[in-house]
Formats: C-alpha cells, structure tokens, sequence
C-alpha cells in the first residue's frame, strides 16, 4: 500500500531487496521514506517503486520480519539492490510478515502457504483440517481422528509430507493412516499442488506439503507463550506452551502440546469410540559462526486414537444393518475411553543440518536424519489385548544440496539423496501380518535451473531415481515368502512465469512424477479396520473366481509403477482491492492405483466388506478459483470454488472416493479497537459442498450377503452405498487481544447440521460430528519487544 502526498512532486525511487547471503527476494519487506508517511511494500520479486517524492535525496529504512532494519540514502531515479540480513525486528508498532520463500524447483507450480496464526486458531485439529481450507485441498478420513489431505484427488503416499527438511517417515498406506503431525507447534505450511518429482522426487505424484517448525531466530529477544482451550463436542481440552530466545550467535526453542478429546456427538447421538490423546514436544538449536549455520532439532508425538466401534459387524444381519441405519447399531454415553478398535503410534525425528555459505550467493546444505515411526492396531477380538497390527518403521535420510552460483544467469539448484527405510512387523499379534517386513533403499539425483529475462522466468529440471525393494512375508499358510525389485526413474518438469503486468502474474509447469506401488496395494492381506483387503500380488482371477492362496512375484505379475503427467496453470491478478487466483490442471497417471469394493467375506471376527486393489489408467481435470475482496480498510470476504473431474479412461467408468464440487465464502470484520479490547476480529464462514455426481453404481450389502448379485475382479466397480446428498455448513468465530493476552471463540457447523461426509470412510455408519464450540486462551511474554 502507498499513501499519498497532497502536494505533486517529480522525483521517484525504486530498487530490489535482497536475503544478504543467499541473495534471494525478499518479498513483502517494507520500505519506509524517512520523515514523511509515505512507504510501500516489495513485490514477489523483491522490487519497489514509490513515486511523486518532493526531495532528490531521501533515507529510506527498510524491514522485514526476520531480518535486521537498514537505513540507507537513496537518489532519485538510481535503481539499486539493498541487503538485509537475518534477524527479527519490527516497523513502529506494525509487525510484516514476510511469506515464505518458494522453493527450488517449485516457482512456476501453484502453492499457498499458510501462517502461523491462522495453523493455531484451532489446535485441536488435524494437518488435513487446517489445508483444507484453501481450494483444491480437502481430505479423506475414517471418523473424527484420522484425515489425510487431499490435493486435486490424489492422496495418501503420492502426497509427499515434508516435516522440516525430511519425507516424513510413517506408514502412509490406507485412508486410516494420518501423518503424526503436532499442529501446535508448526509454524507455516505450504502446500504446493502440481508435480514436484524433480524437487522432491516419488510420492510428490500430487503434489506436496511443506511443513516448517518454529524458525531458530537469531538476535531474538526472550519470548514464552502459555495457551490452553476447550471444545464442547467431546468435551475436549488442550494446553500448549512455546518458548525461544536468540543471541548473536545462538538460537533455541522449544514447545510442547497435549489434547485429550472424548467421544463426539452427532445432533441427536453419540460417536461411541471416537475420542482421542495426543502428547508432542519439539526443541530445535542453531549456531551460526560467520559463513556456517549448525542446526539440530528433534520432534515426538504421541497418539492414541478410537475408531468407531459401530463400524465392527459380528454378524450377516448386523452388517447390513450397520449401512443401512440412519443410526450407528452401538450408541453409548459419552466417555473419554478409548477402547477397541483403536491405533497408538509414536513418531521420533531427529535432525541435523549444516549450511555453508562458502561464497556471495551460493551455499552448501547437508541434512542428516532419522525417524521411528512405532504403530499399534487393536481390533475387536478374542486376545483384543494383543495388537492385530504391531510395526516400527525406521528411516534414514542424507541429502547434499548446493546452491550454485548465478552463472550465464542461470540460478539453480543440484542434489543428491540417499533415502533408507525399514520395516519390521513385531511378533505377538497371532496373526499373520497385514504387510510383510520390507526394506527401501533409494539414491536420487537431481537439478534445477532458472532463468531470468525481463519479466519472464524459465525454470526446468531433471531427477534420477534408483530404488531397491526386499521383501520377507508369510503365505497364508505361513510359509515364508520373499521378492525383490529395482526400479529407475527419469522425472522431468519445465515451467515458466510471465509478469503480465504490475498487479498480474501467470505460471505453467508441467511435470511428471511416479511412485512404486506402496505394500499394502501390493501385499495387504486380510483385515484391516471394519474391511477385509487384498492387494495386487495377493488374488488371482481365476474363471472368475478370486484366488488368494499365494503371493505372486512381482516380476510374474503385471504391476507397473504409477507415472503421472499433470499440466497446470495459474493467473493472478490483484487490483483496486480485488484479489483473483484461477487454477486450472489436467493430470493423466498411468497405471493409476485404488482400492474398490468387490463384495463381502465371511471372517472369524464377522462378515466384513471386502476390498481388492485395482490398476489403471486415470484422467484428472479440475479447477480451482478464489476471489478476495477488500470492500473497506475493515471489511473484506473470500469466495472459493474447487472443481475436479476424474475417469478411468479404460473402462470409461467413474472412480471411486474423489472429491465432489465445493465452494466457500468467508466473511471477515477488523474493529480494531474496542472498549476493553486492544483488536476484535469477527469472521463468518459458509460453505456448499455438492453431492458426488460421478459416483459408481451402488449395490446394497442385502444383495451380495443373500448372493443375489454375483460379481467378479472384472465386474464393473460399485459402492455399497450412494452418494451422500450435498450439505450446507456454517463456521463463525471472534477472535481478540488484550495486551498480552489473545484468544477466540469458534462455533463449528452453527446450524448443528446432519451431514454425511463422502470422502469418510465412517460415512457407511454414522453421521459427521455436530455443532462445536472452541475457546481458547494465550498468554504471550516477549522481553524487551514491544508486542505484535
């Protein structure tokens, strides 16, 4: 924004703020002219303009968050570069926060990254939760505690998770299976929504998820932070608390987080067996010497999370009773138990990493970590005590990377990875494994360029991958079963970013990206929360009939790794208040992997659905639009809508569990100040979101449990019950802030709608939760640092 001066005057400055030592933009910095009110900010590119001065010499001071103030003469019309250097300041009583820098390799592909503020307003939620508020992005779930995100309808492993530098490492497999991720203590996420392959090689077929923890700041004065809250709907309560400090030349921090949630309630029933426990704490160091950084950060969570007991038949009629009732067959008071079903998992990082800025605008990076990843599964059963499932996943990470420098006006960046995991199924379940013990070893190479020219940016890249499988498991007679398996992967992406004008940018990339099968679509067997499954390599189609008496070998069967080509554009404009943001994508896989009902197995626990992986090929198209409307320096609203059209080209048929048509608005109200309180904020958010119109046939569990409906591996995929009607939900919340303390209050669904989610596996049983209210509280201490 730049305020104007009353009187015309004909001088003019401009220039470019750069990052000190590695020479990037700087955007959103302020740039203020000393002695008159008149300043702007820096662009995505880091320049800035400010016309109509009265003076041919001015002081201009110019700050960021993070970075140190710098005063500086300027002269009319001379176009210069200024650095800043990292630590924390403030303007006046304004703090800026700048955005995150795009990544490597990412420039010219559609992200959105979202603040801290906005990531905590609710601490109890899920990583799925806070992104699915921005368009393209929703998530898949299996009840109240388990949801994974969702980017343009793809989603489990071909959504990378980058939890501070690292893949995080947990068993991403099944709609069941959420990565352990303390919100609390995150302090942005970007989600990046095209095919980053190149940058961050397989499971980034859809896209990928960039979460970064509180920043080791140097320089940073003493601050603390206590929060706590409370929910109605479970009658759940949260505490949280922060801590850092920094100097010239040490940083720290540290936070910890603990939530404890009992059962749900829909309007008019309890979600018996849906409540939850999460621990988390997190610390992380950095010492900068000169030209080096050293950091060192570990993170844990804890949780144990109840899954619906409702979703458990034991019997032929209580199965078809369970889909076809309005109500879940087992309702209970509320309690904060959490019995069978249920999954515990701990999840351990530890990093270091070490940056070397050996010259002006190059660096060199070495990440080193390792993660364990602990799971337990109990079901209902005989000996429900022992775990049906009982795992521990061990990952190792190295990666170099080196930021050359500008050469022939090429900005870039080439790495190498080494990439380990291992994993164990524990004895003691009396079971056989669900997925076999496995080991994955992965060398990657890659590099990225960019090139510069006027108001146009070309960027392309290439990545190799060489990836190793070995494979031990059981047959379903218990005989030992081994495979083993390479694959190599060229993935290739070129983009390009064109300034259209001051207030207009538009980007295209497109890019490939593939992934190997994970184990459960090549070797569940059995059951597996309320579903029994098999994966490619476990059945047969043999006349018809399905054959699950042994494993096939990878190199007999005719599984081929998922590669996918997605071609995406984005315009943005922002003019007169007036913010627009149109996405529009395709995205063709080959070899494309889902899981699809194929009808139900009698087993000792009961009749279960039972679910087959399949394999084809698969079409996406979509677009994602935003609108953002600055009506008044205190009122302004976001509309959203988010389209996706998805086949298997193939049969020419629908697919199975993709994201129905959606659209929000949302309201927001600054006062400012208001009697007792320093700023009072109000927002009202509604949202639409349709019936799934591209849904498969439905064919009722009646039908297949009295054999009516016969059906093979070929038959025509169905569902076992339609798609839910479409539902209207409204959020409000008030948000505010006395001195040190700031808090909020947020009622969720306020109509207290009846609703059934088609992307939640639990959707066959019971209805989504119901109204929700949250309130929370937090006390923030900054030494010597006027407060935000």
């Amino acid at each position: 924004m730049l305020i104007a001066q009353k009187e015309t005057c004909g001088y003019s400055l401009n220039g470019k703020v750069l990052d000190a030592y590695t020479e990037e933009p700087i955007p959103n910095a302020v740039i203020k002219v000393k002695g008159i009110e008149r300043y702007t900010t820096t662009s995505a590119e880091g320049t800035f303009k400010i016309d109509n001065l009265c003076t041919k010499n001015n002081i201009l001071i110019i700050s960021c968050l993070g970075y140190t103030n710098l005063i500086e003469d300027h002269e009319h019309d001379s176009a210069i570069h200024f650095y800043l250097t990292q630590e924390v300041t403030g303007l006046n009583e304004v703090i800026i926060q700048a955005k995150r820098r795009k990544e490597k390799g990412t420039e010219t592909i559609s992200q959105v990254t979202i603040g801290k503020k906005e990531i905590t307003s609710n601490p109890t939620q899920s990583l799925a939760a806070v992104l699915s508020q921005q368009q393209g992005v929703t998530f898949m779930s299996t009840g109240t505690n388990v949801q994974l995100p969702v980017i343009h309808g793809l989603y489990g492993n071909r959504i990378l998770v980058l939890n501070n530098g690292l893949k995080h490492g947990f068993q991403n497999w099944g709609a069941d299976h959420a990565p352990e991720i303390d919100i609390a203590s995150t302090n942005s996420i970007t989600v990046v929504k095209g095919a980053v392959g190149v940058r961050y090689g397989p499971e980034a077929l859809g896209g990928a998820i960039i979460i970064e923890p509180n920043p080791s700041l140097l320089n940073n004065p003493f601050y603390a932070a206590l929060g706590t809250g409370y929910q109605t709907n479970g009658k759940g309560y949260n505490t949280n608390f922060e801590i850092g400090n920094g100097t010239e030349n040490w940083s720290y921090f540290a936070n910890g987080n603990y939530t404890r949630i009992g059962d749900r309630n829909t309007p008019g029933y309890n979600l018996t067996n849906s409540g939850k426990e999460e621990k988390a704490f997190s610390f992380g160091i950095l010492h900068h010497l000169d030209t080096w950084d050293f950091k060192v950060n570990y993170s844990f969570v804890d949780q144990k999370l109840a899954l619906l007991r409702a979703s458990i038949a034991n019997s032929p009629d209580s199965f078809i009773r369970a889909i076809n009732s309005n109500e879940p067959i087992i309702i209970n008071p509320l309690s904060f138990d959490i019995n069978q079903p249920n999954q515990k998992t701990q999840h351990h990082l530890a990093k270091a990493e070490i940056n070397w800025w050996y010259t002006k605008g190059a660096k060199l990076t070495l990440i080193v970590g390792v993660q364990l990843n602990k799971r337990d599964e109990f079901d209902v059963r005989r000996n429900a005590e022992l775990p049906i499932i009982n795992l521990d996943l061990l990952t190792y990470d190295y990666q170099l990377e080196w930021k050359h420098p500008k050469w022939h006006g090429l900005n870039g960046l080439l790495g190498a990875q080494y990439f380990s995991q291992n994993n164990d199924n524990n004895p003691g379940t009396q079971t056989t494994p669900y997925i076999p013990n496995y080991n994955t070893d992965r060398v990657s190479a890659f590099a990225v360029e960019s090139l510069t020219f006027g108001k146009n940016m070309i960027e392309a890249g290439l990545r190799f991958d060489l990836e190793t499988n070995d494979v031990r498991g059981r047959e379903i007679n218990q005989d030992i079963f081994r495979d083993n398996y390479t694959f190599t992967n060229f993935t290739g992406s070129l983009g390009y970013v064109r300034q259209l004008s001051e207030n207009s940018t538009f980007r295209t990339n497109i890019g490939t990206a593939w992934r190997t099968p994970n184990m459960e679509e090549l070797f569940s067997f059995g059951q597996h929360g309320f579903k029994t499954t098999f994966g490619l390599l476990r059945f047969k189609d043999t006349n018809g009939k399905l054959s699950t008496d042994e494993v096939i070998p990878l190199n007999q069967s005719t599984v081929n790794p998922e590669r996918g080509y997605k071609f995406i554009n984005e315009f943005q404009t922002n003019k007169n208040g007036n913010s627009h943001n149109l996405t529009v994508y395709s995205h063709f896989i080959e070899n494309y992997v889902f899981d699809r009902p194929i009808g139900v197995f009698g087993t000792i626990r009961g009749p279960m659905p039972a679910f087959i992986f399949d394999q084809v090929d698969a079409l996406f198209f979509g677009a994602d639009y935003s609108w953002k409307k600055e009506w008044t320096d205190k009122v302004s609203s976001i509309f959203g809508a988010s389209y996706l059209w998805s086949r298997n080209v193939g049969d020419n048929a629908p697919l199975i569990n993709q994201p129905p048509i959606s659209t929000t608005i949302e309201l927001k109200w600054n006062q400012g100040k208001v009697g007792f309180f320093d700023s009072s904020r109000w927002s009202i958010r509604p949202s639409y979101t349709f019936r799934q119109s591209q849904a498969p046939r439905t064919i009722t569990p009646q039908s297949l449990v009295d054999g009516s409906v016969e059906l093979t591996t070929s038959s025509e995929i169905f569902d076992f019950a339609a798609a839910n009607d479409g539902y209207f939900l409204l959020d409000l919340s008030w948000t505010f802030k006395r001195k040190n303390l700031s808090g909020g209050i947020t009622v969720q669904n306020l109509l207290n709608t009846r609703y059934r989610d088609y992307l939640n596996e639990m959707r066959y049983f019971a209805n989504e939760s119901g109204r929700n209210l949250l309130f929370t509280l937090k006390y923030t201490l900054k030494k010597n640092a006027k407060n935000e």
